[in-house]
Parts: C-alpha cells; sequence; structure tokens
C-alpha cells in the first residue's frame, strides 16, 4: 500500500552523511509524524559531492551513500513504518567529469557517437571546448602539466591533467599504438574510427587490456615520445583556460557552471536512460515520489511531464522545482505541484508590514545608497550576467536570431550588433523565467510575457535595438523556419538561467532593504502581502486539490525560517531599527577602512552586514566571514568569483569579524545584545505563526532537515551544517532540548504533524476565510473543513511593541469545537488552533 503524501521530512547525502544515518533516524522521524522521506538526489554524483546535483553516471546508486542494497534497507525500514520516499532526480544536467562514462564515450568517440546524444552540444560549431586548463594551452603544455597515460584497465589512451582524464579518439590511439609497434592491437583502433562503431570500440578496448607487460612498455615510451600538441590537436574536443568559459563554449550548462553539462531529455533514449533508475525504484516500491530539479532548463517542461507520468502512472507524486512570480499561475501539467517558493514567499510576507519596508527602502534611497526604480535594477543585473558569465550562450543564440535576416535587416537598417543587443534585452525584460512555447504551438500566457518584453524593451531601449527586438519578438510568436524554432527553445532556456544568475544570485545580494523579502522565488516589489490576497491564493490552492510542497527552509533558500521572521517581525519596528543603524554606524566608523576614496565595506555593504547580524544573532565570526564571502561576489559590486577583490574582501572580512569579536567593538555588541532581545519575543511569535501556517494552509508541509528546532542559519555552505540528532531524538523523548524556544517549536512541530494525521480537513479540505476585527494584531484566520472534520487557525501578523490585549479569539470556538492546548499552544500564546469532527 503506497503511503499517503502529508508530510515531507527533506535529507541532504553526501559520504558523511549516508543511508544507514538515515536508516537509524526512521525511528524518529516516524514518530515525529511525517509520511515520507523527501532524498536529495541518489545516484553516482562526482566522488565527495556534498549534494549529489553533479550526477556523474544517473543509472547507478552511490556507493558512497551506501550504494543499492543500503538505499533497500533504508526504504525497507520506511516502509516498515509505513512511510514513503520522494527522490530528488537531476532530467537536465549531468557532470562533465572525467567520472562520466558518458561524458568520456563522447568525448572519444564525438559526434556519431551514442552518448553525444545524450548531451547538448553544438558540434557544427567546432570540436567540444572544454575550459578546464589553470591557464592557457600553450603555458600549460609548456609547464609540463598535460600528458598522455595509457589505462589499461579500461582500455584506452588519455590526455592527463591533475585529475581529469580525456579520452583520445581511436585514430589518434591507432597512429600511437602503430608508433609502439603494436599493430595487431592498432588494427581494431582502425576499423572502429573508420566506421564510427561503439560496439566495435569496445572489443578494440578489450584487445588493449590483454597487452603484455613488455607491450605496455612500449606504448608508454610512445606516449612519453609523442608530439603533445599535435595529439590534442587531431581529438573531438579542445583543451582551453577555464576562462574562455564564459565567451566560447559549444554545449548547454546549468546556469555559468561549467562543470555541469546539459542532457537532451527530450531525446527518448536520453528519456530512458536518466529514468531508467528512478522508475525501476518506483517499479519496486521503494520510492513512491519524484522531485524534479530545474524543469525549466528542459527543451519542453510540459512534453516531459506526459512523458514521465505516462511512465510513472496516476498515482505517484510528482514535484516540479520551478519558480513562479508574483501572479504567474503553474502551467497545467500533470502533476501535484511545485516544491515551494512561492508558498514559502507568500507565508513570509503575510507576516512583512508593508509601510515599514517601506520607510526602509526610502531612508537607503535618501542617502543615495539605492537608486533606480525596481525594473531598472533588475534588467541591469540580468544584462551584467548575461554579458559577462553567460556570454557564451548569448553568442550562441545571437547566430541563430540572425539566420535568414538579411533582407528583413537591410530594409531596417539594422546592424549585426542591434541583433545582439535585442537578443539581450529581450532576456533581459522577460518577466518570469520562461516561456513555454513548443513547435506544436504556444498559449495565451506565453503571447502575454512576450507583449511584457514588448512593453520593456520599447520603453527602456534606444529605437534601433528596439527595432531589431521587435523583429525577433515576431520571430518568437510566429517561427517560420527550424532556425526560428532552435531560436526560440533556446531563448527560453537560457531566460531561466538569466533570471536565477540576475536577481537572485545578483540583485538579492544588492538592495538590502529587508532580507527576509531577498529569498528565492521572492519579488522585490511585492514584499508584503495583505490578507485578502493571502485568502484569495489559498481558496485557489483548495479548490485545486492543492498538495504541492509548503517550505519554511530548503538547501537552496538564502536564510532560514529563525532569520526570516525575525526580520519579518523588524519591520513592524522601523523607528527602533533606522535608530539602531544610525547609532551603530556611528560606533563602527573608526573599524571601516578607506582606499583611493572607497570605504570597505562601503555604507551599503555595511547596511547589509548590521542587518545579517540581527538577524541571525549569536553567529560566530567563521559562519559570518563564509556568508559575506559569497554575499560580496554574488552583489558584483566590488568583488566577483572571476575575479575576486581581495583587498575589498579582506576589509570587509575584517569589519565583520572585528563586530562579532574584537574589544574595539564591545559597546556596538552591547547594543546588538539589547536590540536582539528586544526583538527576539517578536521573531519567536512570527516564527510560530510561520510554522502554524505551513502545517494548515492547503498543501504539503516539507521540513528541511534539523529546522523542527529554530533554525538561523544563513545561505549554503551554513544551511547544510551537521545536524545534532542527537539532541532532537532526545526531545521526542521529552529530554530537552534546553533552549525553551527550541522545545516549543519542536513540540510545535510534531502537534501539528499529529493534527495533520488525525484531521483530514488539513490534508484535503476546503479553504474559509474567516473576517477578524482589525486590531494591531493584524490577526489572520481561516477554517478548513472536510464533512465532519474542520480546523479553525488564527494567528497574529503583527507583533505590537507595547503591551496590548488581544481578545476574542475564543469567540470562534462553539460547540464542538476542541482547542489544542498543548505545550507549544495555549492561554500564554496568541494563536487559536483548534479542531472538531470526530475525535
Amino acid at each position: 500500500m503506497k503511503p499517503t503524501l502529508r508530510a515531507t521530512y527533506r535529507l541532504q547525502f553526501h559520504r558523511g552523511f549516508t543511508f544507514a544515518d538515515a536508516q537509524a533516524l526512521v525511528p524518529y522521524l516516524a514518530e515525529l509524524g511525517v509520511s515520507h522521506l523527501y532524498a536529495s538526489p541518489i545516484s553516482l554524483a562526482v566522488p565527495g559531492s556534498t549534494h549529489g546535483y553533479d550526477v556523474a553516471d544517473p543509472t547507478r546508486i552511490n556507493p558512497e551513500l551506501g550504494g543499492e542494497e543500503g538505499f533497500e534497507r533504508l526504504a525497507g525500514a520506511l516502509g516498515a513504518r509505513g512511510m514513503g520516499v520522494v527522490l530528488d532526480i537531476v532530467p537536465n544536467h549531468m557532470a562533465a567529469s572525467s567520472h562520466n562514462p558518458f561524458w568520456l564515450d563522447m568525448m572519444e568517440a564525438g559526434p556519431g557517437s551514442a552518448a553525444a546524444r545524450v548531451f547538448d552540444v553544438k558540434w557544427e560549431s567546432g570540436r567540444l571546448l572544454l575550459p578546464v586548463l589553470g591557464d592557457p594551452l600553450k603555458a600549460t603544455l609548456e609547464a609540463g602539466a598535460l600528458s598522455l597515460r595509457a589505462d589499461y584497465e579500461v582500455g584506452r589512451v588519455n590526455a592527463a591533467y591533475a585529475d581529469h582524464r580525456f579520452p583520445l579518439r581511436a585514430e589518434t590511439v591507432t597512429a600511437l599504438l602503430h608508433a609502439a609497434g603494436l599493430s595487431a592491437a592498432a588494427a581494431g583502433f582502425a576499423l572502429v574510427e573508420d566506421a564510427s562503431n561503439d560496439a566495435g570500440l569496445g572489443a578494440a578496448r578489450a584487445v588493449f587490456t590483454g597487452l603484455a607487460e613488455s607491450e605496455r612498455q612500449a606504448l608508454d615510451a610512445a606516449l612519453a615520445q609523442a608530439d603533445l600538441a599535435s595529439v590534442l590537436e587531431a581529438q573531438h574536443w579542445r583543451l582551453a583556460w577555464w576562462r574562455t568559459a564564459a565567451h566560447d563554449l559549444n554545449y548547454r550548462r546549468f546556469f555559468n557552471i561549467t562543470d555541469l553539462a546539459g542532457v537532451r531529455v527530450e531525446d527518448p533514449d536520453v528519456f530512458d536512460l536518466i529514468h531508467k533508475l528512478p522508475l525501476d525504484l518506483i517499479g519496486r516500491g521503494l520510492v513512491h515520489g519524484l522531485r524534479i530539479d530545474h524543469i525549466d532548463g528542459l527543451v519542453d517542461p510540459a512534453g516531459y511531464c506526459d512523458r514521465l507520468r505516462a511512465a510513472v502512472g496516476p498515482d505517484v507524486p510528482l514535484l516540479v522545482e520551478k519558480i513562479l512570480e508574483p501572479g504567474e499561475v503553474l502551467r497545467r501539467w500533470p502533476i501535484e505541484g511545485t516544491t515551494g517558493y512561492e508558498r514559502l514567499n507568500d507565508i513570509s510576507a503575510l507576516f512583512v508590514d508593508g509601510e515599514g519596508y517601506g520607510r526602509f527602502e526610502a531612508a537607503l534611497r535618501a542617502r543615495h545608497l539605492l537608486v533606480g526604480a525596481l525594473p531598472e535594477r533588475l534588467a541591469c543585473a540580468k544584462r551584467q550576467v548575461l554579458e559577462a558569465s553567460l556570454k557564451a550562450e548569448v553568442d550562441i543564440l545571437a547566430t541563430l536570431a540572425r539566420e535568414g535576416l538579411d533582407e528583413a535587416m537591410e530594409a531596417g537598417d539594422l546592424t549585426e550588433a542591434a541583433i545582439r543587443d535585442a537578443v539581450v534585452a529581450l532576456i533581459a525584460y522577460c518577466p518570469v523565467y520562461r516561456s513555454y512555447a513548443t513547435p506544436e504551438g504556444h498559449d495565451a500566457d506565453d503571447v502575454a510575457i512576450w507583449a511584457t518584453i514588448r512593453e520593456g524593451v520599447e520603453a527602456r531601449e534606444n529605437p534601433l535595438t528596439a527595432a531589431a527586438a521587435a523583429l525577433l519578438l515576431d520571430r518568437l510568436e510566429t517561427p517560420e523556419r527550424a532556425s526560428d524554432h532552435e531560436f526560440r527553445s533556446r531563448f527560453q532556456q537560457l531566460s531561466g538561467p538569466a533570471m536565477a544568475k540576475g536577481f537572485e544570485d545578483t540583485e538579492l545580494y544588492r538592495f538590502p532593504v529587508l532580507l527576509c523579502a531577498n529569498e528565492v522565488g521572492g519579488s522585490l516589489d511585492h514584499p508584503a502581502r495583505s490578507a485578502p490576497e493571502m485568502h484569495a491564493l489559498q481558496e485557489a490552492r483548495a479548490a485545486q486539490g492543492a498538495n504541492d510542497l509548503i517550505p519554511l527552509a530548503t538547501h537552496d533558500t538564502k536564510r532560514g525560517p529563525g532569520p526570516r521572521a525575525r526580520l519579518a517581525a523588524l519591520s513592524g519596528r522601523p523607528e527602533a531599527w533606522l535608530t539602531f543603524v544610525e547609532e551603530a554606524e556611528a560606533l563602527l566608523a573608526p573599524l571601516v577602512r578607506e582606499e583611493a576614496g572607497i570605504a570597505m565595506p562601503d555604507p551599503l555593504d555595511a547596511h547589509m552586514i548590521l542587518q545579517t547580524l540581527v538577524s541571525a544573532w549569536p553567529i560566530t565570526p567563521e559562519r559570518m566571514e563564509t556568508y559575506l564571502t559569497k554575499a560580496l561576489r554574488e552583489a558584483k559590486r566590488h568583488s566577483n568569483w572571476e575575479t575576486p577583490n581581495e583587498a575589498y574582501e579582506a576589509a570587509s572580512l575584517a569589519f565583520a569579524r572585528a563586530l562579532v569579536e574584537a574589544p574595539e567593538a564591545e559597546e556596538f555588541r552591547a547594543r546588538l545584545d539589547a536590540f536582539v532581545a528586544a526583538l527576539a519575543p517578536a521573531g519567536r511569535l512570527v516564527g510560530l505563526g510561520q510554522l502554524i501556517l505551513q502545517h494548515t494552509l492547503p498543501g504539503t508541509p516539507d521540513i528541511y532537515q534539523g529546522t523542527e528546532f529554530r533554525d538561523f542559519s544563513l545561505v549554503d555552505p551554513d544551511n547544510r551544517r551537521p545536524v545534532d540528532w542527537a539532541a532532537r531524538e532526545a526531545a521526542l523523548r521529552g529530554e530537552g532540548p534546553a533552549d525553551a524556544d527550541d522545545a516549543v517549536t519542536f513540540r510545535m512541530t510534531r502537534d501539528l504533524l499529529a493534527l495533520r494525521a488525525r484531521n483530514p480537513a488539513l490534508t484535503s479540505g476546503d479553504y474559509r476565510p474567516l473576517e477578524i476585527t482589525p486590531s494591531v494584531w493584524g490577526c489572520f484566520g481561516f477554517e478548513r473543513r472536510q464533512g465532519e472534520h474542520a480546523v479553525r487557525v488564527i494567528v497574529p501578523t503583527r507583533i505590537p511593541e507595547a503591551d496590548a490585549p488581544l481578545e476574542g479569539l475564543t469567540e470562534w470556538l462553539g460547540e464542538g469545537w476542541r482547542l489544542l492546548d498543548g505545550p507549544a499552544i495555549g492561554a500564554d500564546w496568541p494563536f487559536l488552533l483548534a479542531e472538531s469532527g470526530p475525535a
């Protein structure tokens, strides 16, 4: 019997946390009350992977995690408790790595090989570019860092560089074997090259592995004497300096990560390869649902979902990682929904005071620390990443856009540069991650996206770029030739990475008004949600029978539930925050270094550091430095990942470390302690309110590992630190934790999961807003009902600074209602959570 999806618990697997470790936690997870373990990718990844998304072989379970036997034991232990597994799979990309057998086969056999169908490579542009060298190729050769080596176990000759291996094509191996006097072995490879025969290549390798010791010594000598530069020039691939990847690349990547190569899952054979393992695990009853990573990277997400649904059947939950912008509606795919970034932001924004946020932003703009309207800022950030780390992809797209336009360009006096500028502009003004047109057509939602792009371009670009963009938009809407369709397809695959890198990984680090709004899937121009807006969203979700995920944290969120809740509470205290900032800046001015007229950190970064400290205090200097290094590089204002500004980073990190521990910042820390202590009770109540909504709104709560205690993590790697499982197991036995707030959070989580298990109103009920009398507490309430069963929920979304009575909650309780009055909810807590129906 398949377990019903009621609540998931996300675990991050790696060699430091294996299937055996998870199996030991199964009794704990069962008693906590979740229905499914939500597992990060388990297929064979690059050795030492801390996340599993760098898949090396999608057909095998990673032995570092415990292999197939270990996973079977884990799944069996879960099954014995009536629990299931939701498995994270990666159909968009694989590791471009020497550990990936398909990548190696493609490098060896070239575009005619079966493996070449797996990867999205534009072979027509030339040899496969491999930008992996630490220096230019000539310098690398002169340094002796490259060599030729025979792999006698596999039957290959490789070019070797550091820990990389690059297989030589059969023609080259033939020549090298002849040079070593090994004509019999050479004959097999010669036949393979002539016929592009994958099967024959296996036979040739078998002969190779059988070489005698004397023959191996002869080949090793020939390899040492070979003209290495000439050998490299003759391959299906071309080695290059890693910095060339941003400018000259002919395979699709995951975002701008050169080590992750795009996969052509739209090919039925490739689809079967990628899904062989998860479909087998589902067929064997070991996996019960799938989470699909980065679905927007695929050529045709709708077609993919149709194919996957047909493969798994109607009863297997399918959840996609898809970021929806405010107002954007998920397309009608045959899936349960998304992994819930929009749900997290809806909940968080309900607790943000819009007026307070406006005052925070106005204060920064008054000091000219923030300039420009939000749409222009986002377009600028996207343009920056498109012209830097995604330039190679833009060049490919511009070449496609240019095809067949001679007549139109001549008629409109359009230049080559205008076409390329237009490509950048189309992506810069795309309001969402992507449109979803296919060769079979498109719908009104796609047309609306293109219309918004057109409006942005016409309003903000020069007339020449706008004219070229109009021509390309016509091609998006009414493609006429094959190149038009490919242009549209690749445009749709690139607009998502541009949004992710331009917004999530750039603008969110540049706009520190209120960092709880700066979240994956968030919206800086829509940081707050009103009660009516929230009710409308939830009514629609209940009507659709939503059972998509509702997280408060994931492995990819910018900060954990604790900092986000504390910052939401801060929005209700604008005067206190603005006063604190003014006093802190005066205290800390002597700690700011200046070089060439530039403050290090500058005032905007210093502001971001202050708000981060308030959100996550207390924090170690090491955690703060790790976060700040990432934040400065992602912002790309003074530093970046490709060319770090060491002086600016060092000064900023020293500043942050001083705030956390230096004697000269002792007075600042005293004020910080007092400020956080005053804010903490409100942050605690906001956090508990968000936890209640996570478990009671339409959908499926998703608990990220360890967050059943309060979690004040920042962005990864901070949110992937080891979890103290012993403390959580002790809490389950009623032994602690010592921190009273952790204890309340844990008990409330357990109580809510128990309520979900016994009351079907929370898993399949409707949604009915409660009309609550306005007060300074900003109470938000609703009822959910399924037959005889019902649940009523009221939470405050504003926590007043002064004591203010919160009356009238129990007026919502009539005959037959039972108030949940456990250790987490009672007279001392301003929440109402009650149920009715059969006990």
